[in-house]
């Protein structure tokens, strides 16, 4: 049996599916065994184990019988009202996962962490070794509470596993690509924002490399680590390093929709990012940047795959042939669009 966690969110419902697709016992572990993405796995025949990875009681009966786990569960934001939740989900919930999961008798534990643990890079392209300079100083480690969490998080999962815990620790790139329309499914919402007309320009001069990933490929590595990651290993699961202006420019060749031409500085982004920080606090609204979200995008996030490619046998598809499966998709959820 394989636990996953996370499994209604964007990465872990794809998951859990192609795990079921290939007649593998899945259990699911969520938050709610009636909500509409739980009942939708259940129809898969995929099983439902309730809980929440912050409640120990609940993930040792989660975990019982299992013989691996897939921790995909993250709080996934730019903003929550409690900034400790942010410890809570990604930090203390990964100790409880790691923790229960052992206890079990759980043969392999693959923790989903994230680029951005490893650190913006700046102007080289890292792997898996690699130590970001904005980590040696306090004033500029971290840019937001997500960053900060996810980095202790691999601080505390590359502990355990030299303490013998049996976790490998994976790291994929900015995931793109069909799935749950969640917080965490950051590209392709800035997709939605392109195809309708409403993205009012470009960050910066749009130089700034990330590295993205299609959301099968990043599938595919987590069943390749499942079958052949040695315990204690770490692998980047990334895709194609690539600018912003080369993702719209993109965009605006396979969708036809002509890409705005203003380029936003980064100082006016910033400061109304602060604008609407503030009125979250007197408000429900969520804000659709903060200021540290801004931060991030002053930076590269470019990474190689290249030890998972020749360990694992990872692969990943173009940007290009990746944005056109989710164009595609995307065409046909919501026909509406005219492209």
């Amino acid at each position: 049996m394989i636990l996953v966690t996370g499994a209604t969110g964007f990465l872990g419902k794809n998951l859990a599916t192609e795990l079921r697709r290939r007649n593998e016992p899945v259990r699911a572990f969520v938050r709610s065994r009636k909500s509409e993405a739980s009942c939708a796995l259940k129809e898969l025949g995929i099983e439902l184990a309730e809980g929440d990875i912050t409640d120990e009681i609940s993930l040792t009966k989660a975990v019982a019988g299992c013989q691996y786990v897939l921790h995909t569960a993250a709080l996934v934001k730019t903003w929550v009202r409690d900034r400790v939740q942010f410890d809570r989900v990604n930090v203390e919930g990964l100790g409880n996962v790691l923790t229960c999961a052992t206890r079990a008798g759980v043969q392999k534990i693959i923790y989903t962490s994230s680029f951005i643990a490893l650190g913006p890079t700046d102007g080289v392209v890292a792997d898996e070794n690699y130590i970001s300079p904005h980590r040696l100083t306090i004033s500029t480690a971290f840019h937001n509470d997500y960053e900060r969490t996810k980095y202790l998080a691999d601080q505390l999962a590359r502990k355990y596993a030299n303490e013998g815990y049996p976790v490998v620790i994976l790291y994929p790139g900015v995931i793109y690509g069909p799935g749950e329309m969640t917080q965490g499914n950051i590209v392709v919402n800035l997709i939605q924002q392109y195809l309708n007309r409403k993205l009012p320009g470009l960050l910066g001069d749009g130089s700034k490399q990330w590295n993205y990933v299609y959301v099968d490929d990043v599938v595919t590595g987590h069943i390749l680590a499942l079958e052949k990651a040695p315990l204690g290993a770490r692998y980047i699961l990334g895709g194609e390093n690539a600018s912003i202006q080369t993702f719209i420019s993109l965009l605006e060749s396979l969708s036809n929709i002509p890409a705005p031409k203003r380029h936003i500085p980064y100082w006016l982004a910033k400061f109304v990012a602060g604008c609407e920080e503030v009125y979250a606090r007197f408000s429900n609204r969520i804000p659709q940047n903060t200021r540290g979200t801004i931060e991030i995008y002053k930076h590269d996030w470019t990474y190689t795959s290249a030890k998972a490619e020749q360990e694992l046998g990872y692969t990943h598809i173009p940007l290009k042939e990746g944005l056109v499966k989710t164009l595609a998709w995307l065409k046909t959820k919501q026909g509406q669009m005219n492209y």
